[in-house]
């Protein structure tokens, strides 16, 4: 069993890197998306491609010049539980991290907008815990092991957005990942003659990054917009499209759908998300968000998360608030359990923003 951390490490490496799941998995590989990176967006399931109001220059930079100069602000934390069946019953975990969180503020001149911000993009929060049985000379637990992970990336970036012939926006932007990915290995044996084992690990993020995207409106209430985002060492490379009704961004009802693949080694994840909004007072704002999505792995099957969300509109400030559940279910690939039969992980976040108009 002491050899468990040896296996973890060379995990890091061997692994298929999954982008989209969150668990172990994510942890030892690419980490996992954020639900949204501020509250309006993830209200949406985490809308990139379009304008639906939240900061675009972390989704689509080509909407940089949609909206009055503002700033916005967004925070929550994310829960995650892990549920391991090993054919003697269910064995549960819950704990805790920091979720959305982001500032953006943005002006424009004429038909050019341009922004700067900084958010959260990634997470790799995880906690696991196994306790090991020896069966000499008769079943009974002998000790436990657990892993640790915490950090997250974070992207620090600013952007521009033109329009030509009246209609088309393009838009870019720029700016440096960052952020600091903290292993914590321990195993512990009952038996004080056995010693214990442990074991200390980072990974780091620091490279530049950037995006590129383009929005085309077709007559009042269609729009279509697609944005590319570049990879880096523990960020995967991502392309997004989406067609959307109704302009979401200023709380007209509408409804869309998005699709989105990230580039990881060998394979593709993917996500697919269906979103609306409906208006049902000159001050209230209701959206939400239905996501399929595949993490990639060769274990993972396709996971199901529902967002929803609000908007109170107060004079120039609207404040918003989002929550969503998440659901992935895989055959294998954790921390212990060496019979582990089904293995769930449930990822459940809160989001709270505003934005002020200037």
């Amino acid at each position: 069993m002491k050899n468990s951390v040896f296996l973890i490490l060379a995990a890091l490496f061997l692994l298929p890197l999954t982008a989209l799941g969150f668990g172990y998995p994510a942890a030892l590989g690419m980490g996992s998306p954020m639900p949204g990176v501020d509250a309006v967006s993830h209200g949406f399931g985490g809308v990139v491609s379009v304008n639906v109001g939240g900061m675009n220059l972390f989704g689509n930079p080509a909407e940089l010049n949609s909206y009055n100069p503002s700033f916005s602000v967004s925070v929550g934390p994310l829960i995650l539980k892990q549920s391991v069946d090993d054919g003697l019953g269910k064995h549960t975990l819950t704990y805790a991290g920091l979720g959305a969180s982001s500032f953006q503020t943005g002006f424009n001149t004429g038909s050019a907008g341009f922004a700067l911000g900084i958010a959260k993009i990634r997470d790799y929060t995880y906690k696991g815990e196994y306790f090991f049985i020896d069966t000499n000379p008769e079943p009974m637990i002998a000790g436990f092991e657990n892993l640790t992970v915490t950090g997250g990336v974070w992207e620090v970036a600013g952007g521009a957005a033109t329009s030509l012939f009246g209609q088309t926006n393009l838009g870019v932007s720029a700016g440096y990942r960052t952020g600091d990915i903290n292993y914590d290995y321990y195993w512990h044996h009952f038996n004080e003659s056995i010693p214990d084992s442990s074991s200390l690990w980072s990974r780091e993020e620091g490279e530049f990054s950037w995006k590129a995207g383009v929005s085309q409106p077709v007559g009042e209430n269609i729009s279509f917009g697609a944005v590319y985002a570049s990879s880096s060492e523990n960020c995967p490379s991502s392309i997004a499209a989406a067609v959307m009704i109704g302009n979401l961004a200023v709380f007209s009802p509408g409804f869309g759908i998005e699709a989105r693949i990230y580039d990881v080694d060998d394979s593709n994840a993917w996500s697919a998300n269906v979103f609306g909004g409906i208006h049902p007072d000159h001050n209230l704002y209701f959206r939400g968000g239905a996501v399929l999505s595949s993490s990639g792995g060769i274990d993972s099957k396709v996971a199901l998360g529902i967002s929803m969300g609000s908007t109170v509109t107060l004079g120039k400030v609207n404040v918003s608030a989002a929550f969503n559940y998440g659901n992935e279910t895989r055959d294998n690939n954790i921390l212990g359990f060496p019979d582990a039969k089904t293995i769930n992980d449930i990822v459940t976040a809160f989001t709270i923003g505003a934005t002020i108009e200037l």
